[in-house]
């Protein structure tokens, strides 16, 4: 009995052992498994840092490559600003005598150069300014003419020295008074060819005609046809904005980085708007309205696109510090709280961390990642993040 129940106990662990021997038949050990899959799966191993393009395919994106180099970073000061007119192409046009306005030629708006007509007004003074010009004109002639008579007949020994002399005397005050006479017709803004309608046949003594003193815009006008204009009132004004003025406040503590000739940027706040312009002058004095001292920088506005009243920002440049590695800050990518560059490699582009350090408002200092003289992407960075974001996407899956 005892030898039965050992040959059924043998029989069936054989048979156990034949069932696990067939089965591990159809598998492999798990390190061959995960082997076999590496090795499935990771042919060529990736690297998420590049990104492989062909020299056309960068030529395509349009792509530019530039080479790291040392280079100056514009230390600034920024400041606001407001651009106001220029008081020397400012001007109030004001008639030099009262009058009834006959004409109002130009409108707000109109352009006009120096010399140019604007007004026209009837007036009684200038009827009698005119006149005595016209007289003084007169007597010139005549005395002049006598003048030369008693010269040709004292030459002669005709005529006495004494009539020699009347008459000149008689013809340099002639002179005088004709030139008193012009002066008062040019103070009142008239000039040479104002002069030869006057000398015309039967001119118009009464009307004065009012002239723009510079070349410009009409800003304003203050004058209606039919109304008495006293000489003391403004009937236009007029200003040249080829040229217009930054005034800018600069707090005591740093006064000692501004002088007068630096460089300043002038930008509009919220637009792409930006212009250099120079300074010309600092205030010594702090004003005690804005606790800050007056800077003045003048602007080029050939296009007319500075406005005055317009409020600005104002970056001063106060040095000039020189770096190892400078790149501009549109080329630097921030990727999850870090900067990168995209470094040029043989078959493509790496993605490089680096370390920045002071910069200026185009460009940067390098501290670590970038040496001079490697080749980096100087343009269309933001396609490459994309496509490496891409890639690294389809790595993951």
């Amino acid at each position: 009995m005892k030898r039965s129940h050992y040959y059924l106990f043998s029989s069936i662990t054989l048979a156990l052992a034949l069932l696990l021997g067939i089965s591990s038949l159809g598998r492999k050990s798990p390190e061959v498994s995960v082997k076999a899959h590496e090795e499935e799966h990771n042919h060529e191993p990736a690297d998420e840092n590049r990104l492989k393009l062909s020299a056309e395919q960068i030529k395509e994106l349009g792509i530019a490559v530039a080479t790291a180099e040392p280079g100056t970073l514009s230390q600034q000061l920024a400041a606001r600003g407001k651009i106001i007119l220029h008081p020397d192409q400012f001007a109030h046009v004001l008639p030099k005598i009262s009058g009834v306005a006959l004409e109002a030629k130009k409108n707000v708006g109109d352009q006009v150069k120096q010399g140019e007509t604007l007004a026209v007004l009837e007036s009684r003074e200038m009827a009698e300014i005119s006149a005595n010009y016209l007289a003084a004109l007169e007597k010139v002639k005549l005395t002049e003419s006598l003048y030369e008579r008693e010269f040709r007949l004292y030459k002669k020994h005709v005529s006495a020295e004494q009539d020699y002399l009347n008459a000149k005397s008689a013809y340099e005050e002639a002179r005088i008074q004709l030139q008193l006479a012009q002066q008062k017709l040019r103070a009142l803004g008239l000039d040479e060819e104002s002069f030869l309608h006057l000398t015309q046949a039967n001119p118009d003594l009464r009307l004065y005609p009012i002239v723009s003193p510079i070349s410009g815009t009409v800003m304003s006008r203050h004058i209606t046809k039919g109304e008495f204009i006293d000489n003391s009132a403004t009937i236009y004004e007029i200003a040249d904005l080829s040229t217009v003025w930054v005034e800018i406040g600069i707090y005591p503590k740093d006064l000692y980085k501004v002088h007068e000739g630096q460089t300043v940027e002038i930008a509009v706040p919220m637009q792409n708007q930006k212009e250099s312009a120079k300074l010309i002058y600092l205030s010594p004095i702090i004003e005690e309205e804005t606790i800050a001292a007056k800077a003045i920088a003048e602007l080029k506005n050939t296009q007319g696109e500075w406005r005055p009243g317009t409020f600005v920002t104002v970056n001063i440049g106060t040095e000039e510090v020189p770096a190892p590695v400078v790149i501009a800050k549109n080329v630097v990518q921030n990727i999850e709280g870090k900067d990168y560059v995209f470094v040029r490699v043989p078959d493509g582009f790496e993605k490089r961390e680096v370390r920045l350090g002071k910069s200026d408002q185009k460009n940067s200092e390098v501290l670590q990642g970038l040496k001079a003289g490697e080749k980096y992407a100087a343009s269309q960075t933001f396609l490459l993040k994309a496509e490496m974001g891409k890639s690294e996407a389809e790595h993951q899956h």
